[in-house]
C-alpha cells in the first residue's frame, strides 16, 4: 500500500487545481478585463475538457508504459500551470486550462487502475480509495491554503503553487514508483463493446446525476450558506473545511466498506443519504448546527460514493478496468461542468439554498438507476445469462 500513496501526490495536486480557479475569479477578472461571468468559463472549459480528454486518453495511450504515462502526464500538468501563472491574456489563460485538463485526465484513470494493480484483489477498494483521497485531500488542505495564497499575494502565485505541488509529486514518483503493471491488450472491438455496453452506459449516467445534483448547489454555497443568515461571509471558509473534512472521511469508509460487503449496498446507502442531506439543506441551513450537520452528512455520503462506483465499471468491464475508469472520471467533470449550468439556470427561479432540493431530486434518479441496474443484474443472473452479474 505504500507505493499507493505516492500515487496519491499527483490526485492531490490534481484535486488542489481542479477545485482552487473560483476561489480567484475576481482577482482575474480585474487582472485581466474580462467579466466575472466571462471569467467563470475556466471552471467549466477544465471540466469539460477533461471529460472529452479522459476516454481519449485511455484508448490512445493504451500501449504505452504505466510509468512513464503516469510520469509524462504530471510533467504536461506542471507545464500547463506554470502556463497559466504567466498567461498574458484572458486566451492563453483558456489554452493553459485545457493543457492542464489534457494531463489531470491521462493521469487520474490511470493512477486509479495502477493503483488497483498493485494490491490484492481483497485490497482493491482501499487502493482506490488512497488514490482517489488525493483529491478529497485537496478539497481539505491544498483548495483552502492556495485560495487564501492566491487573495493574499496574486492569482498566479495560486497556479505557481499548483505546478509546485506537481514537481513535487513527478519527482517523488520519479524516484520511488516501481514499475506498473499494465492492463492487458484491449482490441478494438473491446473498446467499442465497453464504449457501448448498457451496464456501463447506466453507471456512467448515474455519476453525472449525482454529480450535477451536488454541484449544482456546491457551486453556489457561498450565497446559499450566507442567504440563509445563520452564516456570515467570514464563516463560510470554515463549513467548507467541515465539508472537506467529512469527505476526507467519507473516501476512506466507502473504501473499506466496498471490501467489506461490495460496491452495490455502499453506493445505494451512500446515495440515500447524499440524497437527504441535499433536500433538507434548505432548512438546515437556518442555524448553525444545522449546517454543520447537513454538511457533514454531505461531505461523507457524497465521497463515499467514488469507490464503489469505480469498483462496479471495473467489474462490468473486466477486460479495459483503465477504459472504464476513464469514462468514470469523463462522467465526473462532465457533471462538474453540467452543474454549473443547471445551477445557475434554476437559480434565476430559487433561492440558492433551495437548489438543495434540485439536487436531491437528482441524486434520487441516481439512486434509481442503481436500483434498476442490480434488478436487471439479478434477473439476469437467475435466468442463467451468460455474462456474470456484479457482486451486489
Amino acid at each position: 500500500m505504500r507505493k499507493v500513496y505516492l500515487l496519491a501526490l499527483g490526485s492531490f495536486a490534481i484535486g488542489t487545481d481542479t477545485f482552487v480557479t473560483a476561489g480567484v475569479l475576481p482577482a482575474i477578472s480585474a487582472d485581466l478585463h474580462v467579466p466575472v461571468a466571462a471569467t467563470g468559463q475556466l471552471v467549466t472549459v477544465f471540466a469539460v475538457a477533461f471529460a472529452v480528454f479522459a476516454p481519449v486518453a485511455a484508448a490512445l495511450l493504451a500501449g504505452a508504459p504505466r510509468r512513464t504515462l503516469l510520469l509524462s502526464a504530471l510533467a504536461l500538468f506542471a507545464a500547463a500551470n506554470l502556463l497559466s501563472a504567466v498567461a498574458p491574456a484572458f486566451w492563453v489563460l483558456l489554452l493553459s486550462r485545457v493543457l492542464a485538463a489534457a494531463g489531470a485526465a491521462a493521469y487520474t484513470p490511470t493512477a486509479a487502475a495502477g493503483g488497483a494493480a498493485l494490491v490484492e484483489p481483497e485490497r482493491r477498494g482501499r487502493a482506490l480509495a488512497v488514490v482517489l483521497g488525493g483529491v478529497t485531500a485537496a478539497t481539505v488542505l491544498g483548495v483552502p491554503i492556495t485560495a487564501y495564497v492566491g487573495m493574499q499575494l496574486d492569482w498566479r502565485v495560486t497556479f505557481l503553487v499548483v505546478a509546485g505541488l506537481a514537481v513535487l509529486a513527478l519527482a517523488a514518483l520519479a524516484l520511488v514508483l516501481p514499475a506498473v503493471p499494465a492492463p492487458p491488450p484491449v482490441g478494438l472491438r473491446v473498446r467499442i463493446g465497453v464504449l457501448g455496453d448498457r451496464q456501463v452506459l447506466l453507471a456512467i449516467v448515474t455519476t453525472v446525476l449525482y454529480y450535477v445534483g451536488g454541484f449544482a448547489l456546491y457551486t453556489y454555497l457561498a450565497p446559499a450558506l450566507s442567504g440563509g443568515g445563520a452564516v456570515s461571509a467570514s464563516k463560510i471558509a470554515g463549513f467548507l473545511l467541515v465539508f472537506g473534512v467529512a469527505g476526507l472521511a467519507g473516501n476512506a469508509l466507502g473504501g473499506r466498506l466496498t471490501d467489506r460487503i461490495g460496491p452495490v449496498p455502499v453506493l445505494a446507502g451512500g446515495l440515500v443519504a447524499f440524497a437527504a442531506a441535499l433536500l433538507l439543506f434548505p432548512l438546515a441551513s437556518r442555524s448553525v448546527a444545522g449546517t454543520v450537520a447537513a454538511l457533514a452528512v454531505w461531505g461523507v455520503s457524497a465521497w463515499a460514493l467514488t469507490v464503489p462506483q469505480q469498483h462496479r465499471l471495473m467489474a462490468f468491464a473486466p477486460s479495459a478496468p483503465a477504459v472504464a475508469v476513464g469514462l468514470n472520471s469523463s462522467a465526473t467533470f462532465l457533471g462538474i461542468g453540467l452543474s454549473g449550468i443547471v445551477g445557475g439556470v434554476a437559480l434565476t427561479r430559487m433561492g440558492a439554498a433551495e437548489l438543495g432540493y434540485l439536487g436531491g431530486v437528482l441524486v434520487l434518479a441516481a439512486l434509481g438507476v442503481v436500483a434498476l441496474q442490480t434488478v436487471t443484474s439479478r434477473r439476469s443472473a437467475a435466468a442463467g445469462a451468460a455474462e456474470p452479474a456484479v457482486r451486489v
